[in-house]
């Protein structure tokens, strides 16, 4: 089933800042993107619907909006023209981890990849999984933490 605006509880997406995230996709995958997500279970943390142009991406439990990605089509398939992410989330880890996260949204929920996990730079886990499982509610490899300089 599609996922639309009103297939869930949430909050309207009226702000946000851009981040660095650039995407490409196939014809086949745009049609993947615009299926979009409806949590199924309580480990589904996202609800993610498209409204041409736009892919939205809201946190399942609480309905409020985290990103807002602008898609362009063309004859090859479809490009990522903007990309925003609130400001009270991109003030806790930052554009380019944002951008990291995006990506791995896009890659594992949304096409059905496996790519790991991207901790925040220099994050130290109280538990292994702890972080992906609070805002992804999965189970994929994860990547190393990057040190801090």
């Amino acid at each position: 089933m599609r996922a639309i605006a009103d297939r869930w509880k949430r909050e309207p997406f009226t702000a946000g800042v851009t981040i660095p995230y650039e995407g490409r996709f196939t014809k086949t995958e745009y049609e993947r993107l615009q299926e979009g997500l409806i949590p199924r279970e309580m480990e589904n943390k996202w609800f993610i619907y498209f409204d041409e142009p736009y892919l939205f991406f809201h946190r399942s439990w609480t309905g409020k909006p985290v990103y807002r990605v602008r898609l362009s089509a063309d004859a090859d398939g479809v490009s990522v023209t903007e990309a925003l992410c609130v400001s009270d989330v991109l003030d806790t880890t930052g554009p380019d981890y944002q951008s990291k996260l995006l990506e791995f949204l896009f890659s594992n929920l949304l096409l059905g990849k496996a790519k790991p996990f991207p901790p925040p730079s220099g994050f130290v886990e109280p538990a292994k999984g702890a972080l992906q499982h609070a805002v992804s509610g999965t189970g994929y490899p994860q990547a190393a933490s990057e040190s801090r300089s």
